[in-house]
């Protein structure tokens, strides 16, 4: 499994025959793959969720990709291709960038799956987020109370906090109904040496009541334990944040999900899940020869639940973002001599899904029209933009109009995996005699670029001080009574690649040497 050090990886692909990678980490090892003979030597490349090239993965994932078909077309070592992913609207797309034939297609409806899932759908007509939040809790404690009865559930939520106030809420609401402790399934005696691994209290209380929350600021022991006791039967629900689905390795009968958006710090407003996460989410409601079927209760925002009800019974289509990280990936290709030339730059692009994608859905490209004369001309801007961008930030040098050959900056953004735009910020910043907090001041300008500040306007502001102040008071207000005890399926495709990209449209009539250039190639087939 590669950690992200170069050196380290390096020794490990060398030793292993068998290499786990994120997108990220092996794009950044199979970069100078001229060099290494043991990127080359890959026969054999499977892409897990391969529907995540349509969301924030989707441009590294589909880079790599389209690289380790181009190492196979320069070398004599062919590559299969196995891809696996949810239920597509396109995935024969998909399925011929990768070189898979019809016979190597395998689309299945959303409906097949181990334990076939009932999806109920409910909408609140409520704007405010917070108090939309506020308004599904009773609903999400009947949602577990109805549908998972004795059965495990796991309850997904927007943030860290509202994890801990849910569980609070549905605690209260089990005391309303004088059951306080329907949630635990084992003697309290049972339970107490897991206890005494939690130093959150809240978490210890709930925990008490068969009730449990999971989040990134959990220590590695207290989530080991609530995910003991879950998995074990003793606690019946979890509530999670939506950010740990990936990673989250528990079952239930039950998922469901409190309202489908949460807070971007970076943009400054509330922002939906992607498809993926909801789907990831609704997956955990998969328990093979334990249930005849799963259940998933979705609580969303009225005008958005005709919306999850056609994309959640339908498969879906995805597109490619590449365009729009391009000027990274392609830097690194002119550092490792793959691009030399403008020429090279558009056929560098007929590899991706992207340029399959083009004239199948134009309008979403910005794209004039579907013409070769179009998806020509629409090329040869997007390489003569995103060269002169990088250029301007001093990561590669344009030689006579047409030839590019890469510059220190650009080498070292390549090597460290930076973004060309932090790069340059850091050259036009750093001085000979720049101190420590001169350096300190630097890095924070461009953390600040990105993320900008954490604080928001109004409602942000007044929601954070509000749910720290009510998770207190909560917990305060409960007394403890001596109450009794008591995958969506997907697409897969494999294939050898050994086919190249598809045709290429014609160059312009009209080319002269000062022209862009056309996206007509001798590329490798």
């Amino acid at each position: 499994m590669l950690c992200g050090e170069t050196a380290t990886d390096l020794k490990l692909l060398e030793r292993g025959t068998i290499i786990i990678a994120t997108p990220q980490r092996w794009d950044m090892l199979s970069r100078r793959w001229k060099q290494r003979k043991n990127v080359q030597n890959v026969s054999l490349l499977i892409v897990d969720e391969m529907h995540l090239i349509g969301g924030e993965v989707g441009p590294v994932l589909e880079v790599v990709i389209s690289r380790m078909r181009y190492i196979s077309s320069q070398t004599d070592n062919k590559i299969r291709i196995l891809a696996l992913s949810t239920s597509l609207a396109n995935a024969k797309d998909l399925a011929e960038w990768i070189g898979c034939s019809h016979h190597g297609l395998f689309n299945f409806h959303s409906n097949v799956r181990p334990v076939p899932l009932e999806i109920h759908i409910q909408g609140y007509d409520v704007a405010h987020v917070p108090s939309r939040l506020l308004a599904m809790a009773k609903p999400a404690y009947y949602a577990v109370v109805n549908h998972a009865v004795e059965q495990p559930a796991i309850v997904f939520v927007p943030s860290a906090k509202q994890a801990q106030l849910t569980a609070v809420d549905l605690l209260t609401f089990a005391m309303a109904d004088d059951e306080p402790r329907r949630f635990l399934h084992a003697a309290p005696d049972d339970i107490a040496p897991f206890l005494l691994r939690i130093k959150e209290g809240a978490l210890a209380h709930t925990l008490a009541y068969g009730i449990a929350f999971l989040h990134e600021g959990l220590s590695a022991d207290e989530q080991k334990a609530v995910c003991a006791l879950h998995a074990s039967g003793a606690v019946q629900v979890v509530v999670v944040t939506h950010s740990m689905c990936w990673g989250l390795s528990l079952r239930a009968q039950l998922v469901v999900l409190m309202d489908t958006q949460h807070y971007d710090g970076s943009e400054h407003r509330y922002v939906d899940y992607p498809i993926t996460d909801i789907l990831q989410m609704m997956g955990r409601a998969c328990r093979p020869l334990l249930d005849d079927t799963g259940k998933c209760v979705l609580l969303c925002h009225a005008p958005k639940k005709l919306f999850y009800r056609k994309f959640l019974f339908e498969p879906f289509p995805v597109e490619s973002h590449l365009d729009h990280f391009l000027a990274d990936h392609m830097c690194a290709e002119v550092v490792t001599k793959t691009i030399e030339n403008k020429q090279d730059a558009v056929d560098y692009l007929t590899w991706s899904f992207m340029y399959r994608r083009l004239t199948q859905n134009p309008n979403y490209y910005n794209l004039q029209g579907a013409s070769h004369r179009h998806l020509s001309d629409h090329l040869s801007e997007l390489v003569e933009t995103t060269l002169a961008d990088l250029e301007a930030a001093r990561c590669i040098s344009v030689e006579e109009e047409a030839d590019v050959s890469p510059l220190n900056l650009g080498m070292i953004a390549s090597y460290y995996y930076i973004q060309y735009t932090s790069i340059e910020l850091f050259a036009s910043s750093l001085q000979a005699g720049t101190k420590l907090k001169g350096l300190l001041e630097i890095l924070a300008s461009e953390f600040d670029s990105k993320y900008a500040e954490w604080k928001v306007t109004t409602f942000n502001g007044i929601e954070t001080e509000v749910l720290e102040n009510e998770a207190g008071s909560r917990l305060k207000k409960l007394v403890k009574p001596s109450g009794r005890s008591r995958t969506r399926s997907g697409t897969w495709c494999s294939t050898t690649a050994t086919s190249c990209p598809p045709s290429r449209p014609s160059c312009p009539s009209s080319s002269t040497s000062r022209s862009p250039p056309c996206a007509t190639a001798t590329g490798p087939c």
